[in-house]
């Protein structure tokens, strides 16, 4: 396995990120949260790894800003039913901490409310995570009103939505439904979370 990568970001989006190292460009499948960390790092940095093969897909490599991330990233995928885009799209729905938290109170509302993830297969992440996210975890918890939406926020939403899997016309409808009610401007990162939400 690629524990990890060290290099320069050549290019970052809110579903993906090339990464230079030793003169190689490794295109790697990001969440919404490592987006938010690493769109802005100028400076070598270290990007953790994962790398999933499939019979359909073959390799495919994903990245994340730290190992809390990625440690999550490898529990949900260890539960039968939910697959690395599933995975990627549940951390992009939600911070690391607020999703442990959601599992270990045994919240299967919250849960149920991230994409891909259906009322079985919420129960089934709690009745299998719980109690390893608990020790990971211990007993502590984890614990602007202007309008519109720049467009390249818009866009980059879009683009971000599709490589997650959303369809183009429900997602430009979901994000036209936000702007219209939008009371303050929206990052892409906000406007990517609120469609998510939107589309379960």
């Amino acid at each position: 396995m690629v524990d990890f990568l060290q290099g320069k970001i050549i290019q970052v989006e809110p579903a993906f990120l090339i990464l230079a190292v030793g003169g190689i460009g490794f295109s790697m499948r990001i969440s919404l949260n490592s987006f938010s960390e690493l769109k802005d790092k100028k400076e070598e940095i270290v990007v953790h790894t994962y790398l999933h093969y499939s019979q359909t897909d073959g390799m495919s490599l994903f990245g994340f800003s730290n190992r809390k991330e990625r440690g999550l990233f490898l529990h949900l995928i260890s539960v039968n039913g939910v697959g690395p885009g599933t995975a990627l799209v549940a951390l992009s729905s939600s911070n690391p901490d607020q999703l442990m938290q959601s599992i270990v109170q045994s919240d299967v509302r919250a849960i149920q409310a991230l994409k891909g993830i259906g009322p079985k297969t919420a129960q089934r992440l709690i009745l299998e995570l719980k109690d390893k996210i608990s020790k990971e975890i211990g007993a502590a918890s984890v614990g602007s009103k202007v309008s519109g939406a720049p467009s390249n926020n818009m866009e980059d939403a879009l683009s971000a939505l599709m490589t997650l899997g959303i369809p183009r016309p429900t997602a430009e409808k979901s994000l036209e439904a936000i702007l219209k009610q939008a009371e303050k401007t929206y990052t892409t990162e906000e406007l990517i979370r609120m469609v998510l939400q939107r589309s379960n």
